[in-house]
């Protein structure tokens, strides 16, 4: 294999391996940990400020040391709302379960004073596994609690793979039908705003995650619980605020890790604070999907692999660590506008890809190398030059001298290629692909002091072709003009010698076009013995002709006798023997030049042309045409002449009074529309010996023609000849109930065969 096809085919298993495994990473989150850190760090730049309108409620130490422990009586709930529903706050989330039953009086005085407080949320929360099958069951507060309340809504954390708490579920369940839980910071911005969050219209459903930015810790107002409800704080105090109430002592188990930076917990209250902020300022950071996310991470994988065919190994390792920095730059920019791009496929593909491909680029220049030092020694021409031996050395210097003598040898063997061309006995001379002479040899750079140097085609034709033959050349050499059979141009020189000019491609050993060589072959002499074998068929075609023609003149006037008949159907063979070999000589010597022929009034005007032989015996030519004006493509004179040849053949061997008849139709064979014209006569038949030569040159069955006059075999032969010229083909055969038919099949033209499919 070629090293460049080697290294194309390296180059893409490389590029596939690496694609499906950042397509792989970045579908199965297989590098979360990475992007989790990133994402921590880059998030800790630039943190937001809390809104000064929310307030958190603690139950903290001191309210765990004031009440007792944990849980309370809810009596002391239903304090510390009595003193909130005075103060006249915006909103109240209450982020305490409350799905089991307690004290009835306390459960009621609870409810009472839920009743009283404005704006009131409770949370429910999700079991999971759900009973029956179900994914989760719903935990929802006691009744009375329900009742009481303006709303409810999840309070649920999900957790990423390291168990840090860094998105939000804005719902739960089914968001197209309505019938999903949304999430109580949502309750509470509906309350205080009068619509959904924009966050929550933009969801598509609610599997939807979204990241949200944490202020530092501590950064929103709080209070304790017992401050509040014992009255230590002035109703004022909570006006127009939005409280949420909430544990946040280390002790009652709702701590959970966030993406602060410095390894600690934040409580589930405050982390309630921080969801409610981003909805207020609409910034929730919105992981890029998958389609974006997995071209992102192709993206500057594909640059380093397209840069491999183009670029220096120093160039290569310094843009890969560019495309390093790319990549965490890129992810830190979208962050700003709050997208999220996880950066851990891309980087590890750009970290993987490199050494993978120099593996496997080194690996098969290696390959190459000695695979093409051992096919050289293999197939190295031996020339009439001596060098001397290698002798032993190390393994490395050994690969080393082996190349500089591979590359010795080629530059003799050029050495010698190159005298050899300039001593060929003809004529000869090199171009390039963009028509520039490169080499001539010594009969072609006669009159060339200094050699060819950048002479040009043009230039270089001009010192050999006469004025009147030099645009036929330049139209060989252009591909206008390249006959069918001799793949070579005949012109004139300027001294009058005829030469044929034949072009060769210059190839490499890879197949790859790099030039051409053009051979100039004298041909003088074989060109005037063909303008002798041109006079000879003049004088068979004209001189010859003429006095037959002249006798048939004379004759047509005189009444005809037994021996006027004689010489006419004499004179007229003659003639036919003239127009065939003229016709079959020429053949073989001229190109196709075919016209678009409507067949069936070609052989109507053939048949008419021999309306006096069937006359003479009382013999009916019917037409039948079937063929709808089906054109061929062809030249006129030659299938005139070989329909004449086919109906004079069926009228000769057809009996006195007979009918000759000739189907015109259109057939299919292979899928490919034919014109059909089958000639039929009433004569004997073809003799059985005859059946396989009828075609050939020089065979003749007279035995069954009913004229006196002999033919001499070249009819058929001729029509044969004439069909394979225009790629149809002719059968005989002998009908059942008598008498020959020659069927010829031709090509339907090409327009109208595309009208047919």
């Amino acid at each position: 294999m070629r090293l460049r096809q080697r290294l194309g085919v390296e180059w893409l298993a490389v590029a596939a391996l690496a694609s499906c495994v950042v397509a792989a990473l970045s579908f199965w989150d297989s590098v979360s940990p990475f992007d989790n850190l990133v994402y921590d760090q880059l998030s800790a730049i630039d943190r937001p400020a809390p809104p000064t309108d929310i307030m958190i409620v603690e139950i903290d130490e001191d309210s765990l040391a004031a009440y007792g422990k944990w849980p309370w009586p809810r009596y002391r709930h239903a304090e510390l709302l009595e003193q909130l529903a005075v103060g006249n706050p915006k909103a109240i989330g209450f982020d305490i379960l409350l799905s089991e039953a307690g004290d009835r009086d306390d459960d009621a005085a609870l409810a009472r004073a839920m009743a009283n407080a404005s704006k009131l949320f409770l949370p429910l929360h999700f079991v999971v596994p759900g009973s029956n099958g179900a994914d989760y069951d719903v935990a929802l507060p006691i009744k009375p609690l329900e009742q009481a309340a303006d709303g409810l809504g999840h309070v649920n954390l999900p957790l990423d793979t390291d168990g840090v708490v860094r998105r939000a579920a804005l719902c739960v369940g089914d968001k197209s039908s309505g019938s999903d839980w949304p999430h109580l910071m949502e309750m509470l911005y509906r309350s205080v705003e009068g619509h959904p969050s924009p966050a929550y219209q933009r969801l598509a459903d609610c599997d939807q995650m979204l990241l949200m930015p944490f202020a530092r810790r501590g950064a929103y107002q709080s209070i304790p619980f017992a401050a509040l409800a014992s009255g230590e704080v002035p109703a004022a105090f909570l006006d127009d605020k939005i409280l949420l109430v909430g544990a946040t002592a280390n002790g009652l188990g709702d701590q959970y890790p966030v993406p602060l930076g410095d390894g600690g917990t934040l409580a589930g209250v405050e982390i309630m604070a921080n969801l409610y902020s981003a909805m207020v300022r609409d910034d929730f950071i919105v992981p890029l999907s998958r389609i974006p996310q997995l071209a992102l991470s192709l993206l500057p994988l594909w640059i380093l692999l397209i840069g491999f065919w183009r670029w220096t190994p120093r160039t290569t390792i310094i843009v890969s660590f560019g495309l390093i920095l790319m990549i965490l730059l890129c992810s830190a920019l979208l962050l700003k506008f709050s997208f999220w791009f996880a950066p851990g496929a891309a980087l590890l593909g750009v970290i993987l890809v490199y050494p993978v491909w120099g593996w496997r680029r080194l690996q098969a220049t290696s390959d190459f190398m000695d695979s093409e030092l051992q096919q050289f020694d293999r197939s190295k021409i031996d020339i009439p030059i001596m060098r001397s031996e290698l002798g032993p050395v190390d393994l490395i210097t050994g690969q080393a001298e082996r190349l500089t003598h591979a590359i010795s040898h080629v530059r003799d063997l050029r050495r010698f290629i190159s005298d050899a061309l300039r001593n060929l006995p003809d004529p000869m001379f090199i171009t390039d692909l963009d028509g520039k002479v490169i080499f001539v040899n010594q009969l072609a750079q006669a009159g060339m002091e200094d050699g060819p140097h950048d002479l040009a085609l043009d230039d270089m034709l001009q010192r050999f072709v006469s004025a009147n033959d030099l645009e036929s050349v330049k139209d060989y050499l252009d591909l206008k003009s390249r006959p069918a059979k001799n793949d070579y141009v005949e012109f004139t020189s300027y001294h009058g010698e005829i030469f044929a000019m034949r072009r060769a491609p210059v190839m490499s050993n890879d197949g790859i076009l790099k030039g051409h060589i053009h051979y100039l072959a004298d041909i003088t002499e074989m060109a005037h013995a063909a303008e002798l074998r041109e006079e000879v068929l003049q004088l068979l075609s004209h001189d010859m002709r003429a006095p037959q023609a002249a006798i048939l003149a004379l004759l047509d006037g005189k009444d005809e006798d037994e021996f006027i008949g004689r010489i006419k159907r004499h004179a007229r063979h003659t003639l036919a023997l003239a127009d065939n070999f003229v016709g079959l000589a020429r053949i073989d010597s001229s190109e196709f030049s075919g016209e678009d022929i409507l067949l069936s009034e070609l052989v109507a005007e053939a048949s008419d042309g021999l309306w006096p032989l069937c006359k003479a015996r009382n013999i009916r030519c019917e037409i039948d045409d079937q063929s709808d004006g089906a054109f061929v493509n062809g030249e006129p004179s030659s299938l005139y002449r070989s329909f004449v040849n086919l109906i004079d053949n069926a009228i000769k061997y057809s009996p006195d009074g007979g009918v000759v008849t000739i189907l015109i139709r259109v057939t299919e064979l292979d899928r490919q529309s034919f014109v059909s014209v089958a000639i039929a006569d009433q004569g004997k038949g073809i003799s059985e010996q005859m059946l396989g030569q009828l075609f050939e040159r020089f065979a003749s069955d007279d035995v069954m023609a009913r004229s006196s006059i002999k033919g001499a075999g070249l009819g058929l032969n001729f029509v044969a000849k004439v069909m394979e010229r225009h790629g149809g083909n002719i059968r005989g055969e002998n009908r059942r109930d008598g008498g020959a038919c020659f069927t010829v099949l031709l090509p339907l033209a090409a327009d109208v065969q595309e009208q047919i499919d």
